[in-house]
């Protein structure tokens, strides 16, 4: 008498695919989160914006990106001016801004750690006076921030030249006001008094 060997059983295939579709259903959610985030930046940077230049202080970027996909969140501005029209109540209207031309901030922050931002900085930076023209210049290697603790008052704040130069000119005449191989600037708020 021969033995019948009993039949294998057949696995659902559904649970082959379970996993690649929850990865794929995942993926899709994270890319979903990140693309909102950066287009929230738009947002966020237009309603500062708005109220520095209730201040006195108006922020100008040329061009505005923002990329980094899938982890960090990476905001590149070309063309960056700021302009102090007024720092108090009668001088908007008596003198013009003082501004300051940058060639390009990179801001970045991860995506799980906003409030870490850090920032890298494209030399030269000028300063005009009033009447427009170039009074200082401000040439570097490399410039570097970070600021922990954001939106709030920052908790800790550094910046890190590396090969800073000051230059100050009139007329036709450049004198230099400093030059240093390595600048670092670190601060943070002063906590109360026991």
């Amino acid at each position: 008498m021969s033995e019948m060997a009993p039949a294998p059983r057949r696995r659902p295939l559904w649970r082959l695919f379970f996993m690649p579709v929850l990865l794929l259903i995942a993926a899709a959610a994270w890319s979903a989160f990140w693309f909102y985030s950066a287009s929230q930046v738009d947002v966020i940077a237009d309603a500062w914006r708005a109220r520095e230049a209730q201040s006195g202080r108006v922020y100008d970027c040329a061009r505005r990106s923002v990329a980094g996909y899938p982890f960090r969140l990476e905001v590149r501005c070309d063309g960056v001016s700021v302009s102090l029209v007024a720092q108090t109540a009668g001088e908007a209207a008596s003198q013009p801004p003082i501004t300051a031309r940058l060639g390009e901030i990179l801001v970045m922050a991860q995506v799980y750690d906003p409030k870490l931002l850090i920032a890298e900085f494209t030399a030269p930076a000028t300063i005009s006076d009033r009447a427009g023209h170039p009074s200082m210049v401000a040439n570097w290697r490399t410039a570097r921030s970070s600021v922990i603790g954001l939106p709030a008052v920052p908790r800790r704040v550094s910046l890190v030249f590396d090969d800073p130069a000051i230059d100050c000119s009139e007329g036709s005449t450049q004198t230099s006001l400093s030059r240093a191989r390595h600048v670092e600037l670190h601060g943070r708020p002063v906590q109360g008094t026991p």
